[in-house]
């Protein structure tokens, strides 16, 4: 029987899904997210991750008293941690040089400027109200700012001129150190100031095997953000399968998505690329080495496509299987409040519940709490998955959901 490391924290369909496929798993806990941390549990060793001397520690614990097969993570904290523990532990796993580029969008871009065409926007690590009027200088706006190494969205912001660009990276400087002490503990902030890509967002995600070959799915998910919908916003509200893409252009998003992958040098590991369909061309927004948000449930409804299996072949230095045998409808929905405030409910929910596309929901907010946009580091109030095999069905649910569910928000 294998046993695969997971790094830092799980999912429980995460370590369901290895016991029922007759693999051992053991957990390299994050101390911060365990309650007791000394205890000495069968399927957990509790590791600091704050540097890497505090990982070797671990790592020798393990090999003690563990022999593992392979080693993964599904959060983007411990993408990094994860490389360097692959590599000592002698497994298949990221490059570190990979690893750190996936989970820096300074790096990345970088490494994006050598690919053999522009695949990226361009951008500016900045450091002051002088390096932000400097790059706003020599572009035109809208222009982005953004954490180089957060997820969500969290702390994103758009600005249609010099002075809402520097009110943003102003709020963004007072609340980043926060927001990154409760989402990214161990991480030095960075900001980014690039150039806004207009146009359709979609998500491409792939499978990089040993020799650094991406699979790159045929099955692609469009996004609509915060914007699409009228929020003064950059949150992902929605994800959809399938894809609207003509045939052409699905074809020409898969090709930019492997010239990404190769450009960061990534091997053995499942990528998520988003890319936005700008007039000049596909331009890549990001790429994570982790599988997509809620992609082993769309995959799965949608496609018949085993996510979770892949990700785990990847590490054991195995090919992953990308044969996709059906296509139904799938969306998942973020609730965010249209107006900051105090969070009382959402509206209309008690009826999508009973409608037959709902599959899962979960409201994350608590009644009396104060929620907010991403750009101000707040995450999603509820989370919504819609699936019918009818088209017509899931389409009729999917306007219910837009027309008729909201965030409730009292001043």
């Amino acid at each position: 029987m294998k046993t695969i490391l997971i790094v830092g924290t799980s999912f429980h369909t995460l370590r369901d899904y290895l016991l029922a496929h007759g693999y051992e798993y053991v957990t390299l806990k994050d101390v911060r997210l365990a309650k007791n941390p000394e205890k000495r549990l069968k399927r957990r060793i509790v590791c600091d991750f704050s540097s890497p001397e505090t990982i070797a520690v671990a790592v020798e614990e393990l090999k003690n008293r563990y022999s593992i097969d392979g080693v993964i993570a599904t959060y983007e904290n411990y993408i990094r941690p994860a490389a360097e523990i692959a590599t000592l532990l002698g497994l298949p796993g990221l490059p570190l040089s990979a690893a750190k580029a996936c989970t820096d969008k300074t790096l990345m871009r970088r490494l994006f400027e050598h690919a053999p065409e522009k695949i990226s926007p361009g951008f500016l690590e900045v450091n002051s109200e002088a390096d932000v009027r400097d790059f706003a200088a020599r572009h035109s706006f809208p222009l982005i700012l953004k954490p180089a190494n957060l997820s969500k969205s969290l702390l994103v912001s758009k600005s249609e001129t010099l002075e809402e660009l520097l009110a943003n990276y102003r709020a963004m400087t007072t609340s980043i150190n926060s927001v990154y002490a409760k989402y990214a503990p161990s991480t030095p902030p960075k900001v980014l100031i690039e150039e806004f890509l207009e146009g359709p967002i979609h998500s491409v995600d792939a499978f990089i095997d040993s020799a650094g070959t991406p699979h790159v799915l045929d099955a692609i998910v469009d996004y609509e953000t915060g914007y699409d919908i009228g929020f003064d916003d950059n949150f992902h509200y929605s994800r959809l399968l399938p894809s609207r893409l003509s045939a052409d252009e699905a074809a020409e998003l898969r090709r930019i998505a492997a010239i990404g992958c190769q450009a960061l040098g990534m091997k053995n590991s499942p990528a998520h690329i988003e890319i936005i369909r700008t007039k000049s061309g596909p331009r890549i927004v990001e790429i994570g080495a982790r599988n997509g948000g809620y992609r082993e449930r769309m995959h799965a409804l949608a496609n018949g496509l085993d996510i979770t299996g892949n990700a785990v072949r990847l590490c054991l230095g195995e090919q992953p299987d990308v044969t996709i045998e059906k296509h139904e409808p799938v969306g998942v929905f973020e609730l965010f409040p249209e107006q900051p405030g105090i969070f009382k409910g959402i509206e209309g929910y008690e009826q999508l519940k009973n409608l037959p596309s709902f599959t899962y929901g979960s409201i994350k907010a608590t009644p009396g709490s104060y929620v907010g946009k991403a750009g101000e580091g707040y995450k999603m109030c509820a989370i919504v998955m819609l699936h019918h095999p009818d088209v017509r069905q899931f389409e009729r649910d999917r306007k219910f959901l837009n027309e008729s569910v909201r965030v409730i928000t009292t001043r």
